[in-house]
């Protein structure tokens, strides 16, 4: 393999001559990371398999092997380099960048490639480091899978697994374009994955998500539920002053009192996440000014569900745990894996609650293998 190429982040000046993009190798990342290898068991454990893209048949992805992990990278040996990427379509664009569906024309896998504009602040770039450090050595069915990164003049080109089914605030659109709703079993098993996303960067990398909603939480063609955006997207494009009223809907009451940002906290993000796929809206008024919101959330009564709607008690009790607005008495992420809403839900099989099918249904997708879903 050839040797990692280091990538000098600084922005170059209005009147200087843009050097040639640097990439990056994806496996190992930086020349840091070299100090610092993979613990190959530790990879196989939270390997993940990348769902088969549903649209390219001549699109090759990563083969699943059983019991779910992940076969062999096809980008291992390769650099990414920026002329071998070719772009398939636009996917989603802000103001810290833009996220387009890719493919890497030697091998001709396809990734989800984000543009972040660095800043030459050394603060920021020293972050953005650590961050591509944590992306790189996250291996999770709950977490969505970093295939590499280069720099492309004055931007960061960060590739990700493509989750064919989209993010769920596109799904939940989806579902109530078509006149339907999102079952309570659909939502466990939401809940459930997101748990476990949260969990395992709590546990084994020490990182708060600190963006979760519902755009950050994406679906592949297989049902697979997967966290993105905890890093780069969270921590750097929030620096950049990204959308301040979009992000700030889902921002706990302590952080916006200026506190300590504790784990809790994505528990709060959750529960509102979750109303909100639920009832397919936000659940907060419209039109709020940015200073309205936050005080709104910190003021008035928490979020729930209308009392003439079908939704379980165990539910609803679940969300009230995620809404207890003093954070040290709010269930951590591991702790309320063990609300009997989520232990019921791990308890139902993909037979009984079919995932795949589910999300099928919601694109119209048609395969040999596609059935109507037992669950909508």
């Amino acid at each position: 393999m050839k040797p990692a190429l280091h990538v000098q982040l600084k922005a170059p000046s209005a009147n200087s001559v843009a050097p040639s993009p640097a990439p990056i190798m994806n496996r190992p990342l930086m020349e840091y990371l070299e100090r610092n290898p993979r613990d190959p068991s530790r990879e196989t454990q939270y390997s993940i398999a990348a769902g088969a893209d549903s649209e390219t048949q001549s699109i090759r992805s990563i083969p699943e092997t059983p019991g779910g992990t992940r076969g062999p990278d096809p980008l291992m040996n390769y650099t990414l380099r920026p002329e071998d990427i070719i772009t398939i379509k636009k996917l989603g664009e802000g103001s810290a960048g833009t996220v387009c569906k890719v493919q890497h024309v030697p091998t001709g896998f396809v990734m989800a490639r984000k543009h972040v504009r660095c800043d030459p602040n050394p603060d920021f770039q020293r972050l953005l480091q650590r961050e591509l450090k944590t992306l790189d050595r996250c291996h999770s069915p709950w977490i969505v899978t970093f295939y590499g990164a280069y720099m492309e003049d004055d931007e960061l080109a960060i590739c990700m697994e493509y989750c064919e089914g989209g993010s769920m605030d596109a799904v939940y659109r989806r579902v109530a374009e078509k006149g339907q709703t999102i079952s309570e079993n659909i939502l466990g098993k939401i809940s459930e994955a997101v748990l476990n996303g949260l969990v395992y960067l709590h546990k084994m990398h020490h990182v708060i998500h600190r963006d979760l909603k519902p755009s950050n939480i994406v679906v592949t063609m297989s049902g697979r539920i997967k966290l993105c955006d905890f890093g780069v997207s969270g921590d750097l494009v929030n620096s950049l002053a990204e959308t301040f009223v979009g992000t700030s809907y889902y921002m706990a009451p302590e952080r916006i009192q200026g506190g300590k940002y504790p784990v809790q906290s994505d528990v709060w993000s959750l529960g509102l996440t979750m109303i909100e796929i639920a009832q397919m809206k936000n659940p907060f008024p419209k039109n709020l000014a940015a200073f309205e919101l936050l005080h709104y959330i910190v003021n008035q009564p928490v979020p729930s569900l209308p009392e003439d709607e079908p939704w379980s008690s165990d539910f609803r009790d679940f969300l009230n745990q995620c809404f207890i607005k003093d954070f040290m008495k709010r269930p951590t992420p591991e702790q309320i894996m063990k609300h009997p809403f989520i232990e019921d839900s791990s308890k139902r099989s993909d037979e009984e609650v079919d995932m795949k099918s589910w999300i099928q249904h919601v694109w119209d997708f048609e395969s040999p293998t596609a059935q109507t879903p037992k669950i909508i």
